[in-house]
């Protein structure tokens, strides 16, 4: 059976194992690294989204404070008081029945 002889220097061997550390530890930190920006980036979007609902939120309470001062609960949408003519009933012929169910004859 033949026989090879390999014969490695100790030195070269811990300085490749050296090298082999160093560069996986410099890849993990840029990625660690990466995922930290993104990180505070999400963060930050996080926070600006919660600022601006809350702004929105202030907006409402706002309005909700103005129209609970309002007597009436409804808002007019005519400011003039002297509209106070009667609604007219809407006209209903006499053929036609209201007391079915839809889709049925």
């Amino acid at each position: 059976m033949p026989t090879f002889e390999i014969s490695i220097n100790i030195y070269i061997f811990l300085l490749i194992l050296g090298g082999a550390a160093l560069a996986g530890y410099a890849r993990r930190s840029r990625q660690i690294a990466k995922k930290n920006r993104r990180i505070a980036e999400l963060e930050r979007e996080m926070i600006q989204a919660h600022a601006e609902l809350l702004e929105t939120q202030k907006d409402y309470c706002a309005l909700e404070s103005k129209v609970k001062d309002i007597n009436s609960p409804v808002i007019a949408m005519k400011n003039s008081k002297n509209d106070d003519s009667p609604q007219k009933p809407i006209h209903r012929p006499e053929n036609i029945r209201t007391d079915r169910a839809t889709g049925t004859d």
